[in-house]
């Protein structure tokens, strides 16, 4: 082996060593102090990619589940309006039959005039039925974006494309000889999605109540005709309507049950998730603190080394006495 003074090679590689030596403990360094193990993209960048992918959507599930919750609060709201709704058709209905056995115009127009009353009391739980400024009775449209991304969305009481769904609409004439009008109507398009889910012709057609496509169902209820025939006739539409209510209600308590299964989906993916991008982005600390001792270890030695490699040109000095 050559003596040189200049050019000590032994010490450059053993300074070279313990460069790349700290180099590594500064990074486990940062590891330990952050608890992340991907601290910059230059570390892991296709495992941040993985990391970033998964928070972002399991943030964007966190704020849908609670636009579901919403969907659901508004979707109760309406049951619950609906139930108050059928409430009263029972009362009609009492009504109807109690004018039925009457035997004075006087009998009838009594009866008449609780009828038209009921039927403003359904109109009044229509025109206040809302939630979040939104008339939820009146054919307005309810979207509900339960997912993280685009096209994870459920609309309420109307289409994907926006028409208008069904309606309510209750009238009582300040005349008892014209009744009462009760309405279930759809939007203008005959081929729309009835409440989102029912196309024409599928299993959910509240327009069989009704010879009309478009018209939907509007029933007349008059006792004060002392022909039997026209109270027959408003009981038998009542009748109607209190379907018509029920099947509203089973679509209503199918978005909740479809709403209370996104909510519940959500949160077991937002569980996921979440260990997911822990698993990818965060330091095992079992691990990172074993590979740190051995690295202070091995720098250790290799200080050592560099001070034996910087001995070397005192060799020379013992030549030249």
């Amino acid at each position: 082996m050559a003596f040189r003074i200049l050019n000590n090679y032994e010490a450059d590689v053993g300074l070279t060593n313990l460069y790349i030596n700290r180099t590594k403990m500064s990074k486990l360094e940062q590891q330990l102090s952050t608890g992340l193990r991907i601290v910059r993209a230059a570390d892991d960048a296709t495992d941040l990619f993985i990391a970033d992918y998964l928070k972002h959507t399991y943030v964007g599930l966190q704020r849908g589940t609670q636009n579901a919750q919403y969907g659901l609060a508004a979707a109760r709201i309406v049951d619950d309006a609906l139930g108050r709704i059928y409430d009263i058709l029972v009362k009609i209905k009492d009504k109807i039959v109690e004018a039925a056995n009457a035997h004075t115009d006087e009998e009838r127009y009594q009866a008449q005039q609780q009828i038209n009353e009921y039927v403003r009391n359904i109109a009044q739980i229509v025109n206040q039925t809302e939630y979040d400024g939104r008339y939820l009775l009146n054919g307005a449209s309810f979207e509900v974006h339960f997912g993280s991304h685009k096209d994870q969305y459920l609309v309420i009481n109307g289409s994907a494309a926006g028409a208008k769904g069904l309606a309510i609409v209750a009238s009582a004439s300040s005349q008892v000889s014209n009744g009462a009008t009760l309405n279930l109507k759809r939007g203008s398009a005959a081929t729309d999605t009835i409440y989102g889910v029912d196309k024409l012709g599928g299993n959910y057609e509240l327009k069989l109540l009704t010879a009309a496509v478009n018209s939907g169902l509007t029933i007349k209820v008059a006792v004060k005709s002392s022909q039997l025939s026209t109270i027959e006739e408003s009981l038998d539409n009542v009748e109607k309507f209190m379907t018509a209510i029920d099947r509203l209600r089973g679509y209503y308590a199918g978005i909740e049950n479809k709403l209370q299964n996104i909510i519940e989906n959500n949160q077991v993916m937002i569980d996921n998730m979440k260990e997911g991008e822990s698993l990818v982005r965060n330091v095992d600390y079992a691990s990172a603190m074993a590979e740190f001792q051995k690295m202070r270890v091995v720098t250790q030695a290799n200080v050592a080394a560099l001070a034996q490699a910087n001995q070397i040109p005192q060799l020379v000095m013992q030549l030249l006495r």
